[in-house]
């Protein structure tokens, strides 16, 4: 039944284009068209408006808004004098020179409109055509990596997290309005990462701007509660050879390296780029964990140090080839990664038993380890035809396929007494092998005045993952690690997704919109040792995207966005089996978790105002069915056991507020707040349901210093935030960064202080039945960071994007 309707819907929006096509086909007799661009860089200015004025007496004619390339066309039914009026947000407003149609030029080309961004600078300092940071398009923001300073040696977390209703816990997790569960694509493209982990690999210096879906299109993939976060990369345009290199030293002794070589000539380009990379985080650690059992009630109290480690080495390759309309691509992508997590912890614990109330106590010393490293070998390849005779006409086609080999995930506990004699330990690995492969078709049909469009397309996604699991438990009476065969786990997991899509948009006059429906059949098999866990899944779900635009005049615009997403379990959820994270916690995946579905509506308003001001609020409302959310629970005697559940239902309902002032010729000031209300129905809890009014505010100062130095002081509070099982306090921090450009701007170099006042700290308060655990933990701050960037050959100099990072802390998952 799903699949007829589904079929149906595409015909009917198939119908709808062609129809739409043939009205607007016996449309108006004189038609203009052009180009709008980006000023500094040339680069097309997508849903600009556009309005067509007549000369004689400034009434409007026309509107419409460009496309991708930055393409538009208006058309009157009159002969006369005109002017076009253009605008878009943090751009300032242009109005072109009158031009005639008539019979004799009912067809008029304009040459590129070029858009000045709104800056105002002092006049000794350099202008360096400063970029917005935020532009708000109909589905999606782009958050341009050039002002943000404070990411400069960074990743792509750094720059993200400048946006609103972001923040990033202890163990590295983002979530966005209270959810978490979000793809990361790069360049258009999945990466070979998820969530967290994918944007700590792709450094700031490597990144142009980062798109961020928060109601994606039904054009993109269903997957991810929070949406689609898109990291273009930055590439070259510029005829001949260019480059760059960047340099990065910390106090806790991160270092990075990347580059990027380009040579483009007129029909081709091709790109090598690079990166070695080290970081670490470290952190103060102290944990209270209290565990009753009928038994028996133990309190443990562990203080120590947390590290946490990521390295990254990679090359890329890519290719591109223009020949007449037709875009051929190819890249090869070859790396190895390796992280781990693990410190130090001295134990004092107390056991008292229920029945006589007597006490014991042990005091212990202990040492985890997690390490984990691939190596990888990735392939991708493109096409692009473009139809002669209709801007926009097109057909795209792409295949990527992704093998990691020798995966190891090593997990490794010891835990000696005051005498150092071992008392408890385990060793486990789970050796992998994974493929990933995805192949795409996508056609574009412009209909009526090339304002309109059909769009449709097909996707294969499979993933497959072949690998097993082997522990050795510490004996006491032997004083000897024994191997549990009994524990063994040899698994086979795969999921195919087969997609269709289609979507419909255009505007009329200052209205937009776009309809889409997407369908996706999906089939998760997950086979392993453990009979009472082997199963397979066939699943078929549709997903609708609406999204509508109204430009009240030049300078502002409302729009509005509806979507409904889903979240797929990913496979470590599901595994059947004890892991130990340290003495005292252990992990297991739940096999029969189910996916989660989110309904999502969101409603903006974008102003700007006295050339150089953006105002933007964001009204929205998430509802989550089946939240997946990790558990814990007592295991035995001081063990507590973390495991995946589908935990209830949530929502959360408010509002985004950001703005960007001039606020005298040298001091630019951006800020942006978020405010909302989350609640949790919890199926695992017979109290009251979890809820929370949540804010965070960033206040960011920019200061123009002198000629080529500016300097960012950056105020962020992240508020308190709850979970099913319990709440993470509020924290405050500042930042301090500093840039000078040197050597005609050839050389930057940039000064990164966090935690200026050693004020970060992560509190978290969890409790359930028979459990009770209060973690604390501090980052060493502050944290220092040099990084130094060298342009050569007119590669296009870009700042480093000056987001925040909250992911200060390393030991929450304890």
């Amino acid at each position: 039944m799903y699949k007829q309707i589904y079929l149906t819907t595409l015909v009917l929006l198939l119908l709808n284009a062609v129809n739409g096509s043939a009205q607007n086909s016996n449309g108006a007799p004189y038609r203009v068209t052009g180009r709008i661009a980006d000023g500094t860089d040339h680069a097309p200015v997508e849903y600009a408006n556009l309005i067509l004025y007549n000369a004689s007496d400034s009434t409007p004619a026309g509107y419409t808004a460009t496309d991708a390339a930055g393409n538009f066309s208006l058309s009157s039914r009159q002969e006369g004098d005109y002017f076009i009026a253009v605008s878009f947000i943090g751009y300032r407003a242009v109005r072109t020179g009158t031009f005639r149609l008539s019979a004799e030029k009912k067809n008029v080309t304009l040459p590129d409109i070029l858009l000045e961004e709104n800056e105002q600078a002092l006049a000794e300092v350099v202008v360096t055509g400063r970029k917005r940071q935020v532009v708000y398009k109909l589905d999606k923001q782009v958050i341009e990596a050039a002002e943000f300073l404070s990411a400069a040696g960074g990743t792509a977390a750094d720059i993200l997290l400048q946006t609103a209703s972001v923040r990033m816990d202890a163990e590295g997790e983002i979530t966005f309005r209270g959810s978490s569960g979000f793809k990361v694509y790069i360049d258009g493209k999945p990466g070979s990462l998820g969530g967290a982990a994918a944007l700590e690999q792709i450094s700031a210096g490597q990144i142009d701007n980062i798109e961020v879906l928060t109601t994606p299109s039904a054009r993109n993939d269903a997957d991810g509660a929070v949406g689609i976060i898109n990291i273009n990369t930055k590439k070259s345009n510029l005829e001949g050879w260019s480059g760059m290199v960047n340099l990065m030293g910390s106090s806790v002794w991160s270092r990075n390296m990347d580059f990027l070589l380009a040579l483009r000539k007129k029909d081709f380009r091709w790109q090598l780029s690079g990166e070695a990379s080290r970081r670490f985080v470290l952190s103060d650690y102290d944990q209270l964990k209290t565990i009753i059992t009928p038994e028996l009630l133990t309190t443990d109290h562990s203080t120590g140090d947390r590290r946490r480690h990521t390295a990254w080495y990679y090359l890329r390759s890519s290719f591109d080839w223009l020949k007449e309309n037709t875009t051929w691509s190819a890249a090869v992508t070859g790396g190895y990664r390796d992280r781990w997590r693990g410190g130090d912890l001295h134990y004092e614990d107390t056991y008292e038993s229920v029945a006589t109330g007597e006490k014991t106590y042990g005091s212990f010393n202990g040492k985890d380890y997690v390490h984990l490293y691939e190596s990888h070998f990735r392939g991708d390849l493109g096409v692009e035809h473009n139809f002669p005779g209709r801007k926009g006409h097109r057909l795209t086609a792409s295949l990527y396929g992704l093998y990691e080999g020798d995966a190891m995930e090593y997990f490794r506990t010891d835990l000696w007494d005051m005498q150092g004699k071992q008392v408890q330990g385990h060793r486990a690995w789970e050796h992998e092998y994974r493929f990933t492969g995805q192949a795409n078709a996508d056609y574009i049909y412009p209909f009526g005045n090339e304002t309109g469009k059909f769009e449709s397309g097909y996707q294969l996604f499979t993933y497959t993952e072949d690998g097993d699991y082997i522990i050795d438990m510490f004996d006491p009476e032997r004083d000897a690690f024994a191997r549990r065969d009994d524990l063994y786990n040899k698994y086979l997991f795969r999921r195919d997704i087969h997609a269709l899509y289609a979507l419909v948009s255009d505007t009329y006059h200052r209205f937009g919109y776009q309809l889409g429906l997407r369908g996706e059949y999906t089939y998760r098999k997950l086979g392993n040792n453990f009979e009472w866990a082997r199963h397979s899944r066939h699943r078929f779900d549709l997903f609708p995207s609406v999204h509508v635009s109204y430009a009240l005049n030049d300078n502002s615009q409302l729009r509005a966005a509806y979507t409904r997403r889903i979240t797929q379990p990913e496979l470590f959820y599901m595994e059947p089996y004890v892991v130990y994270v340290d003495y005292n916690t252990a992990q297991m995946g739940n096999p029969f978790i189910k996916p989660e579905y989110t309904n999502a509506v969101e409603v903006g308003y974008n102003l700007s105002f006295n050339s150089n001001n953006t105002v933007s609020a964001a009204l929205f409302h998430r509802a989550r069915r089946d939240k997946i959310e990790r558990l814990r629970v007592p295991y035995h005697a001081s063990v507590t056991l973390d495991s995946m559940a589908n935990v209830g239902n949530d929502y959360s309902t408010g509002i985004d507020l950001a703005a960007t002032l001039q606020l005298y010729r040298f001091w630019n000031l951006d800020a942006n707040t978020s405010y909302y209300f989350y609640k949790i129905k919890n199926r695992f809890k017979v109290d009251d349901d979890e809820e929370s009014w949540n804010w965070q505010l960033a206040v960011n100062n920019n200061f123009d210093l002198a000629k080529n130095t500016r300097v960012r002081l950056e105020a962020y509070y992240v508020g308190p935030m709850v979970s099913t099982q319990g709440r993470v306090d509020g924290f405050f921090y500042l930042n301090l960064a500093a840039r000078q450009q040197l050597l005609n701007r050839k050389l930057i170099a940039s000064l990164v202080v966090r935690d200026i006042l050693s004020t970060a700290e992560y509190i978290n308060k969890r409790s359930g039945p028979g459990m009770e655990t209060l973690s604390k933990i501090y980052p060493r701050s502050p944290l220092f960071t040099l990084t130094l960037t060298y342009t050569f050959n007119n590669f296009r100099p870009q700042r480093k994007a000056e987001g925040t990072n909250h992911d200060l802390f390393e030991g929450t998952n304890r």
